[in-house]
């Protein structure tokens, strides 16, 4: 324990010595020194700390209440008593009025052990409100710093369940810029908050505020402001947590507003560029598949036709010359080559712009597992909850299509054994699902620039309002889904409409 550091303010050097003599009993040393005038008094409290001042009332040209105010001017935390030969009652009261921690008769010490530490543990007590007083002020400086700098409205809402009445005990100065109404109006009116809202998204706020409450530990919230002059509506977006002083009769939410509304109009132009370019992915396939079928029809009217009539020419010919061996082994050598050329021809022709399609879905896409049955050897089964579905030519083409770039890849890539292909078709959306047993894609393939023919069947689903997805893994196999509306998605139009091209004869 270190000693107890005591200044004493006394002329009188044998009261001095029955002062010291009577502090025999506190527990430690003590270490005193003793000043008579103002001047001693000033440099011992400048030349070190005290622990404890004890002054006499009466001095030569001096008093106890110069000597508190010399003190508390010093350290107003410094414990001081006064102990004297004489002094009023009216002077003593004063005294402690002034500051002083107790006063005690020279002929009567025996409450100066007690006194001093009674006087001890309250000036601990004092430092320590003042450090905590401190703290508090730093610590709401700091909080009102972060407050103005944070680009939003710091609030705290309260919710008495009992009554349903709201509060917002807090409102961060940002209220006055957000919503130009002072921060002490929201703290008077307890309703003001939600009035700065549109209808409809207050009420929301309000659900989420009241009736999420009960189980909810954070909320997450965006709504518009009132704008008056027909202004475009302002976006505010609320992140609060649940405090910890919440009980079952009060919930009270701390959260901050921040103005989105820069955000939400990126967000707009954003979904405004991919309608753009949704759209004109719709253009483009819409064309490309018009585009298809007039090459398939000029390859089945022009291309086939000539065929025909060529080896119709050569079957004359054949008829009439063909009794020489070498004429008979060419003419049907022409006609093979004919007949080989007819078939590439049908096959382009299908590819470009597949006329079986004329016959419904559900026929193509059996026509098309039985074709890579046939070209392939693989197991491919084809399911459907559904015997015929109507579809406008745009959705038929593009689930075709998507089976068809999937069973292509199946085939590149897959080193599979078998395809499960199901489609599935409700009111609203027609649904195809492809799944093999290969060696699966890396993720990261999908997230390729080259991925093309991936890229290209997501934007074909998008132009048409729906979407593709694609779930893989190394060793696992991979399954792809499209989902599309069955209307075609808003705007669509009426992409692969072109005529048949039925088969050459």
């Amino acid at each position: 324990m270190r000693p107890l550091k005591l200044l004493v303010v006394e002329d009188n050097e044998t009261d001095f010595d029955l002062l010291i003599y009577r502090l025999k009993d506190l527990p430690g040393t003590v270490q005193a020194h003793r000043v008579e005038d103002r001047p001693g008094l000033r440099d011992a409290l400048d030349s070190q700390t005290w622990d404890l001042v004890i002054s006499d009332h009466r001095l030569p040209g001096f008093s106890s209440d110069e000597a508190l105010d010399i003190v508390r001017a010093q350290d107003p935390d410094l414990p001081f008593l006064i102990v004297s030969g004489a002094i009023g009652e009216d002077i003593a009261v004063e005294a402690m009025r002034s500051g002083a921690d107790d006063y005690l008769m020279k002929d009567n010490l025996r409450r100066l052990v007690p006194a001093i530490e009674r006087s001890l543990r309250a000036a601990d007590e004092k430092k320590a409100k003042r450090r905590a007083l401190a703290e508090q002020r730093v610590s709401e400086e700091r909080l009102a710093a972060i407050a103005s700098n944070i680009p939003g409205v710091i609030v705290q809402i309260r919710h008495e369940s009992d009554s349903g009445d709201l509060s917002t005990p807090i409102v961060s100065e940002a209220a006055l810029h957000v919503f130009g109404i002072a921060s002490s109006r929201f703290q008077e009116a307890p309703g003001l908050l939600l009035e700065q809202f549109l209808a409809a998204d207050a009420a929301q706020l309000r659900e989420h505020l009241f009736e999420d409450g009960a189980s909810a530990d954070s909320i997450h919230w965006e709504g518009r402001l009132r704008q008056a002059d027909g202004k475009v509506p302002r976006w505010m977006m609320l992140n609060a947590r649940r405090n910890s002083r919440s009980s079952r009769q009060t919930t009270i939410w701390d959260g901050v507003l921040l103005d989105i509304s820069r955000q939400k109009s990126a967000e707009a132009e954003l979904e405004a560029s991919r309608d753009e370019v949704r759209h004109v992915t719709e253009v483009f396939e819409r064309r490309r598949e018009d585009e298809r079928g007039a090459i398939a029809r000029e390859i089945h009217d022009d291309i086939g036709g000539t065929l025909t009539k060529l080896k119709a020419d050569i079957a004359w010919i054949r008829k009439r010359h063909g009794e020489e061996p070498q004429m008979a082994e060419r003419l049907v050598d022409m006609l093979d080559l004919i007949d080989h050329t007819v078939a590439a021809s049908q096959r382009i022709a299908r590819d470009l712009r597949p006329g079986i399609l004329d016959y419904g879905l559900i026929p193509a896409l059996e026509w098309q597992i039985a074709d890579f049955q046939k070209r392939t050897e693989l197991d491919a089964v084809l399911t459907c909850n559904v015997e015929d579905v109507e579809l406008p030519p745009q959705v038929s083409t593009a689930v075709f299509r998507v089976l068809q770039e999937s069973l292509t890849n199946v085939l590149k890539y897959a080193q599979a054994s078998k395809v499960c292909v199901e489609l599935f078709a409700d009111d609203e959306n027609i649904t195809l699902e492809v799944q093999d047993d290969g060696v699966g894609i890396d993720p990261t393939d999908l997230q390729k620039k080259t991925s093309f023919g991936v890229r290209g069947m997501k934007e074909r689903a998008q132009s048409l309002g729906g979407w593709l997805d694609i779930n893989s893994g190394r060793g696992k196999g991979t399954t792809l889904m499209l989902s599309i509306p069955r209307s075609g998605g808003a705007g669509a139009g009426d992409a692969g409409s072109g005529t048949s091209t039925p088969d050459f004869e």
